[in-house]
Parts: C-alpha cells; structure tokens; sequence
C-alpha cells in the first residue's frame, strides 16, 4: 500500500535548520527607522540588517523564513530620546544618543545628523553582537543574537572593538557557548518582498 498523498504536498514549506547569527562585529545597513515611545519616554526603533560578508542579508532571510503570519524583524536597536533634565542618567542617555549620531556621520561621509529618523535609512553603522538570554513560554531558558551596540563602519572593519558580555538572567557570569543552529521554515526570498517588510 503507498502512502497516502496529502493535497498541498506541493505548497507545503520544507523545515531548513540555519545558523544564528555568530557574536561578533558586523557592518549594518539601516533598513528603517521610526519614532516610538512607551512609560520611559521617547525611542528611535533603529531596524538594521548585515550589509556585507558572509552573513550579508541574514535577517532579511531569517525573517523570510518566519511560519507565523505575526512576523517580527529580528534586529533592532532602541536609541533613546534624552530628556533633557540634568540627571545623571539622561547624562548617559545623551553620550549613547550623541555616539550613535557621530558614528553614523563617520560611517557615511557627506551626511549631517539633523533630527530626522527617516534619513536613517539606507545609511551604514557599525554593530556590536553578543547574546542574551531569556525566558520561552514554556519555561526554558534560551539564547539569542543581540545587537548590543552601535559604532563606526571602520571600528568593524579594523578590528578595532571589543564585543560587550552577553546579557544572562539570574546574574551568572558570561560564557560563550559553541553555536547552535535554530530550526524555522526557510525559503527563497521573492521578488517585490519589500511590500511585506515592517519597515517599509
């Protein structure tokens, strides 16, 4: 007896395991940029990609490769917005805003940061990865890549950077642990996909 033939066998997406994204430097190609704000005040979502080398346009794939019809761009940085009042830690806010803006301008000659998030896009920067641990639904403790930090092209490029600890829960000491690869549905990126990217 042959096995039964279900109906979209031919439509039906195959399961295609890939490595996540290694710690590491990496030049950045800004897809996107908003203004958000939550309870703290006011952010810039800084929505980025892999702009060259081996792991160029991996979360663009990765993204892709999502099952679930609630897809989620998995490689943002939130810049906060200063405050503007004298505290201590809007001081830390406004050096992390002001090096932010500095590398961009170092990383692209000709452009002049003028408070507007929308000329971002398109722009290069330098990204710092380590890994983060949090909590699945279930329970389980898991791993992921995380852009930790933003600076110059040419930090990346020279060698000249030191990736951040990673980021565990419960206070344990950071530890680099050997890749894992990930499993998800994984396909070939079709033409005119920028109408479904969230940052379009």
């Amino acid at each position: 007896m042959p096995i039964k033939q279900f109906s979209d066998y031919d439509k039906t997406k195959s399961y295609t395991y890939f490595e996540r994204l290694p710690r590491g430097g990496y030049v950045l190609v800004i897809k996107g940029a908003e203004l958000c704000e939550n309870s703290a005040g006011q952010y810039t979502k800084i929505m980025c990609d892999i702009a060259e080398g081996e792991y160029k346009d991996h979360f663009l794939s990765e993204y892709c490769g999502q099952q679930k019809e609630d897809k989620k761009w998995h490689c943002n940085y939130l810049l906060n917005t200063p405050k503007d009042d004298g505290t201590e830690k809007d001081g830390w806010t406004k050096r992390r805003f002001k090096t932010v803006t500095e590398a961009l301008e170092e990383s692209n000659p000709g452009y002049h940061f003028d408070w507007d998030e929308h000329k971002f896009k398109g722009k290069l920067i330098g990204g710092l990865f380590n890994e983060r641990e949090y909590e699945a639904n279930n329970g389980e403790i898991r791993r992921a890549t995380n852009l930790a930090q933003l600076c110059s092209v040419e930090k990346i490029r020279s060698g000249n950077y030191k990736i951040p600890d990673d980021k565990l829960l419960g206070g344990r000491p950071p530890m680099n642990p050997a890749p894992q690869t990930d499993a998800d549905g994984f396909m070939s990126i079709p033409d005119g996909i920028d109408g479904d990217l969230p940052f379009n």
